[in-house]
């Protein structure tokens, strides 16, 4: 398939495609005009790309990982080497998910103190609802910080 068709395939841009070719994610085939040419092969790969990519990977950790055995001198090699950067994909994804649990519990106890104002009239600040339970119960929750600003009057 076509470049254009590609990206369309996995919403993404050919500029993308592109910039994922350079990293030595795909190689795809060229007619003699010298247009880009990608089988399924190529878009298997590039989808689990993207995929790692929106979910927070860098670049230079999936370059990594797509071109870790061409240096490699025998699989052995390639078996340890592939290893070490899965292992510490499996670290990243550890902690990036301890964060988001983390975040998930914060925004849960910041939507429910934002609830308890679902019914006032009065001004969000300090001087028009001094009893606010955000107010009082700001420091409870990270995102509440960053939604109420305690120094506004």
């Amino acid at each position: 398939m076509k470049i254009g068709e590609l990206a369309e395939r996995l919403d993404t841009t050919p500029r993308t495609i592109r910039l994922y070719e350079e990293l030595g994610v795909i190689a795809p085939e060229r007619t003699p005009g010298g247009t880009r040419l990608y089988r399924e092969k190529d878009a298997k790969r590039l989808e689990v790309a993207l995929r790692l990519a929106r979910l927070g990977t860098e670049l230079g950790d999936i370059e990594r990982l797509a071109r870790v055995r061409e240096g490699c001198a025998s699989g052995a090699d390639a078996a340890a080497s592939v290893s070490t950067l899965l292992g510490e994909l499996k670290e990243w994804i550890d902690e990036t998910l301890k964060d988001l649990n983390a975040l998930k519990l914060d925004l849960e106890t910041a939507n429910a103190l934002i609830r308890q104002c679902s019914r006032c009239r009065n001004k969000p600040n300090r001087s028009a609802c001094p009893d606010c339970p955000m107010d009082r119960n700001v420091e409870s929750t990270d995102l509440g910080r960053l939604i109420w600003d305690p120094d506004c009057p």
